[in-house]
């Protein structure tokens, strides 16, 4: 199954082998620290003659920047000691379509310089390699591990132990790393995403233009510009390097555990003590620790100030209505790290009027950016010191359309409950609900934390009606779950106190940020952390409100993990939904009315309400052939890693699937509307053709298999599974009724996938992905779920990847497929005299093809 668009940003290195001229002079190149040997005369001329009459600015390097552009770095002997971050920021573009203003195009990169007497050389750190300290194997790593070199820089001369080394082109041209042309993503491409922009670079209208140094931080601005070649337009980008000096003590790392989500850095450790490599995983997370004079304080249990609070900035661009609140999701996260023992430890500030220092694009400030663009979305990426996890800096991009998408959930999905929905702008009050929830969000990750899309399956739906237990909890555990408003609530539920948004902070948002930042009293090192660590999540084992639901991708095949998803019965609250937006659907034009507009309006919010019916329906789909992933350990008697859904909970899913398409026209399709909206009578049909295909899917079935191997009692075996989907797939014509224009539209889907499935008719020439293996659903479940979420990280995360799923083989498809065929053959040719006159000529129709193809 294929779920496409959301795509994870992994940071990536381009490592290139600079072509080095040959000389008759051998040059060393391993000497990792710059010659001492005293600069020759005609080397400080050199040095001397290429500032002449630049502009110097004084830092953690020298710079100089002359009247012709070009920039010069003046390295000191001691800096080839220490290690940097670069990081590569657009601050201004004229085309949004691959980066916003204030956006990275990379994950910031670990480098270091070396010299020898003739250039300088930019590396790249190594270090997802790490060999124990005093290990006697350190002399074979570092040879077989080395640094690569990423860049050479000629020597432009020498002067008081210093080298000046000329990075006009590495900064002002299009260096190849550090580019904003990039190739088009692999997964964007197979799927049919948005490509990168392609073009030719200008280089008489780029250069260096600017340059700020600070004792631990150089700041270089450039202006690139480019000519599209698809668009035969201009393109100009200005970037924004910050080069600045990497952490000179590493932060103390903390293990990963799957069983809390946060993102994470995966290492390989080398030893002779140990029988093999081990590889291990840390978390992403801020420094934070208790200022020295605290530290008894803290580990007594009292609450302290860190030594470093965490403080984000926002943008002097947000609408004053939604800075304060902004503000607000920024700073709750403070509760969260009170129960790690820490008050204070997040700050909300405006952007800084009157400190000219004060840099966005700067990597030593956390921003929250608002981004102009029809992006409806909102991202929080953070980014990290790659040898310990500590985040050094993190961003909120906030796209100014990320309002039409809390509008438009929180009409579809609390329209039919809450009047205030009925505007078409929110009065600040409520959008302000909204706001808050989405920067809390987006912040949330900043911290490290993941998507927790399982956290909302451990609410029973009818707790989601309740006014003392949705005032205590909201709609998740966790707001790091894609758990919106509640679509549960029914008309008078409001009135009642029932709460229709999601807290300010979930409990397991709270336990994930304690277990993650809480400091563990004579722990020095990861391992001794762990079984305090473990003993946490002990204490919270057996509650789900505690578990972690990591997040799906390509694909959903755990019903308890979805989302956009609320409650612990997806059925159950699919129903209490779709009687919501029949009320909806009733009253759509009267609450959209707009006198003297168009229609434009009414169809884009019908648009959305059919996205919100979509969603329903594709929540139930996996429990069909589905399973409940689950986290364990050796000795904690949990049993299997994997639980497959049993039969009953199948079928019922699946006959609750087929009434839905079998009756959803009714209400979701009234001709009237669609008269004035100018479309079609089967606009929805896509809808049917989805869920026939993936009923029948390959991998669907294949798990079915699966399932029953592992318990032939409880669960489904392939031909009972199948004989159910047919009986109630055909159900009408074995009644002898007449068929509706759903049931003709469904059996004939359903006759068509038989045909090609089974191998007798030729499946047409692939374009894109196939409505009949199941894959059609998962993109158009995909096309339905806005991803207002953290879309880059530095680094990764733990998630169920769940493309390339083994698939039922042809050997077994097309036998169990041609049987399907020839029952519906046989069924018709009994039936062939009932119903009315249409469902008459439809069998009879049928009769005579599956004959013809049968007699091939």
């Amino acid at each position: 199954m294929n779920r496409i668009l959301f795509v994870l940003l992994l940071a990536g290195a381009v490592i290139a082998q600079p072509a080095m001229a040959k000389k008759k002079s051998k040059v060393k190149v391993d000497s990792f620290l710059t010659a001492k040997d005293k600069p020759s005369k005609s080397s400080v001329a050199d040095f001397n003659k290429a500032v002449k009459d630049a502009k110097l600015v004084k830092g953690m390097f020298d710079t100089y920047l002359t009247k012709d552009g070009k920039l010069y770095f003046s390295i000191a002997d001691s800096a080839f000691a220490r290690n940097y971050i670069l990081s590569n920021r657009v601050s201004s573009t004229s085309n949004t379509n691959d980066y916003v203003a204030g956006q990275m195009v990379d994950g910031p990169r670990l480098i270091r310089f070396s010299t020898d007497s003739v250039r300088v050389y930019l590396h790249l750190v190594q270090n997802t390699n790490v060999v124990k300290k005093g290990d006697p194997i350190t002399a074979s790593f570092k040879t077989n591990f080395a640094d690569p070199i990423l860049k050479a820089f000629k020597i432009v001369g020498k002067k008081d132990h210093k080298v000046l080394i000329d990075m006009t082109s590495f900064f002002g041209g299009n260096e190849k790393s550090l580019s904003p042309m990039k190739p088009d993503n692999p997964l964007s491409v197979l799927f049919g995403g948005s490509r990168n922009l392609k073009g030719s670079f200008i280089s008489d209208a780029s250069g260096v233009t600017e340059v700020k140094a600070f004792p631990r931080n150089i700041e270089i601005i450039s202006s690139l510009s480019f000519d599209l070649s698809k668009e035969n337009m201009p393109y100009t980008v200005v970037m924004h390097r910050s080069l600045f000096m990497a952490p000179e003590n590493p932060m103390p790392m903390r293990l990963q555990d799957n069983r809390v989500g946060f993102f994470s850095t995966d290492k390989k450790i080398y030893s002779s003590s140990a029988d093999r490599v081990e590889k291990k995983t840390y978390i992403h997370r801020w420094r934070l620790e208790p200022k020295d004079e605290d530290r008894e304080r803290y580990f007594r249990g009292e609450l302290v100030e860190p030594k470093k609070p965490i403080v984000f900035y926002v943008d002097s661009a947000f609408p004053d209505k939604w800075r304060s609140t902004v503000k607000q999701g920024i700073e709750d996260w403070n509760k969260a790290f009170e129960a790690a023992g820490f008050k204070n430890a997040i700050k909300a500030k405006d952007y800084p009027k009157n400190d000219s220092t004060f840099d966005p694009a700067d990597m030593r400030y956390n921003c929250i950016k608002y981004a102009v663009t029809e992006t409806a979305n909102a991202m929080g990426p953070s980014y990290v010191d790659p040898r310990t996890g500590e985040i050094l800096t993190a961003d909120v991009i906030w796209y100014h359309n990320v309002i039409s998408l809390l509008h438009n959930w929180r009409f579809v999905q609390t329209g039919a409950v809450d009047a205030r929905t009925h505007k078409a702008v929110f009065d600040d009050d409520l959008m302000k609900e909204s706001v808050r929830y989405v920067a809390a969000h987006e912040v949330g990750h900043t911290l490290g934390l993941m998507h927790n899309m399982g956290a909302s399956y451990s609410f029973p739906v009818d707790s989601l009606r309740s006014p003392s237990f949705t005032q205590k909890y909201g709609t998740t555990p966790s707001i790091m779950d894609y758990a919106r408003n509640n679509f549960i609530a029914q008309p008078g539920d409001l009135e009642r106190g029932v709460k229709l948004t999601p807290p300010i902070l979930g409990v397991e948002d709270i336990y994930a940020i304690n277990w993650g930042y809480r400091l563990i009293k004579d722990a020095d090192t990861p391992e001794k952390e762990k079984p305090t660590l473990d003993a946490w999540i002990k204490a919270k084992s057996g509650d789900p409100m505690y578990e972690f639901g990591a997040q799906q991708f390509m694909g959903t095949i755990d019903p308890t993990d979805q989302s956009e998803d609320l409650g612990n019965d997806h059925i159950k609250a699919g129903n209490y939904a779709i009687s919501n937006l029949k009320i909806i659907m009733r009253n759509l034009e009267k609450w959209v009315y707009k006198p003297g507009d168009t229609y434009e309006a009414v169809e884009d919010m019908y648009k959305q309400v059919v996205s919100q019916y979509t969603r329903h329906l594709f929540h139930v789909m996996p429990y069909i052939g589905g399973v409940r992933f689950e986290e364990i350990r050796q000795g904690d008697n949990k049993g299997a890693a994997r639980h497959y859904m049993d039969r009953a909970t199948q079928k019922r899913a699946m006959q609750w699937l087929i009434g839905q398409v079998r009756s959803y026209d009714s209400w979701l399709s009234p001709q009237s509307l669609l008269n004035k909206l100018d479309l079609p009578s089967n606009v929805n049909e896509r809808l049917q053709t989805s869920v026939v295909g993936a009923l029948y899917a390959g991998t669907r079935l294949f798990s079915i298999s699966e399932g029953y191997k592992i318990d032939p009692v409880k669960n489904y075996s392939l031909d009972q599974y199948i004989n159910d989907v047919f009986n109630t797939l055909f159900a009408p014509t074995m009644q002898g009724r007449a068929l509706s224009e759903a049931d003709l539209r469904l059996q004939s889907g359903v006759i068509n996938l038989f045909k090609l499935t089974s191998g007798l008719q030729p499946k047409p020439e692939k374009k894109g992905l196939s409505l009949l293996t199941g894959e059609e659903a998962d993109k158009l479940m995909v096309e339905t779920t806005e991803l207002a979420c953290c879309k880059a990280h530095q680094g990764q995360s733990f998630m169920r990847i769940i493309y390339g799923l083994p698939s039922l083989s042809t050997d077994v498809m097309a036998p169990l497929m041609l049987n399907q065929l020839k029952k519906v053959r046989s069924l018709y040719g009994q039936k062939r005299a009932t119903g009315d006159n249409k469902t008459r000529n439809f069998y009879e129709y049928q009769i005579l093809m599956i004959d013809k193809l049968l007699k091939k």
